[in-house]
């Protein structure tokens, strides 16, 4: 049986697997926050004022907003599961490719969002998409940091299983908290998603301060 040492993952000379596998997906990135401006239409008879436009498109404007700033939020993400990965492999490789999967439907699942807004299917739609997405952004780490070893320096255990929880669990956990807060304001379940989310960063914090930093 083989295995896969740091060596291994060490990029051969003129290998940029994990470059390229970068410059893609910054790609994806690009084209699918450019995509979401695609579907920002003026209503048919719009009379020049903005109050008109806001009362008939203000779901579409709010959709938008919100899907620029999940994106951007992935992306940022994306970055930092990357920044101190020291090889290509092809676990890392499959998870980074079902984030992006997810990731070029956020256009998609943001027309569900705004064409009916007061359907909640087309919420829950969206909120398991941006779930999915952070679980594989965990994978992808999860992957590098604890089957192939890539990632340097090498933070402790503890450190780099929170930063899995958390990838895992934050973008669903503040998406749900937005659509809960926008929908019936400060409610039970408002409450206990704050409180979810608090717990997770507060988590995230001390394990970083407790065991060195984070990864």
């Amino acid at each position: 049986m083989t295995t896969t040492t740091t060596a291994d993952l060490s990029p051969a000379k003129g290998d940029h697997s994990l470059e390229r596998l970068l410059l893609f997906s910054d790609g994806v990135f690009a084209i699918a926050i450019t995509l979401l401006a695609i579907e920002l239409h003026v209503p048919e008879g719009w009379n020049g004022q903005w109050a008109s436009l806001w009362a008939e498109r203000w779901p579409m404007f709010t959709a938008f907003a919100l899907s620029f700033a999940i994106i951007g939020v992935f992306w940022n993400t994306h970055r930092r599961v990357f920044a101190r990965m020291i090889g290509f492999s092809n676990g890392v490789m499959i998870f980074n490719m079902l984030a992006l999967a997810g990731v070029v439907l956020m256009p998609f699942a943001t027309t569900l969002l705004y064409e009916q807004p007061r359907n909640g299917e087309g919420a829950w739609i969206y909120l398991s998409l941006v779930a999915l997405v952070g679980v594989m952004h965990a994978g992808a780490y999860g992957w590098a940091a604890f089957v192939t070893d890539a990632i340097r320096p090498r933070p402790h255990w503890a450190v780099r299983a929170t930063v899995v929880v958390t990838h895992a669990l934050m973008p669903g956990l503040a998406c749900a908290l937005s659509f809960f807060l926008m929908a019936r304001g400060v409610g039970l379940l408002a409450a206990v998603t704050a409180l979810a989310l608090g717990l997770l960063i507060a988590g995230r914090v001390w394990v970083g301060r407790r065991f060195g930093g984070a990864a």
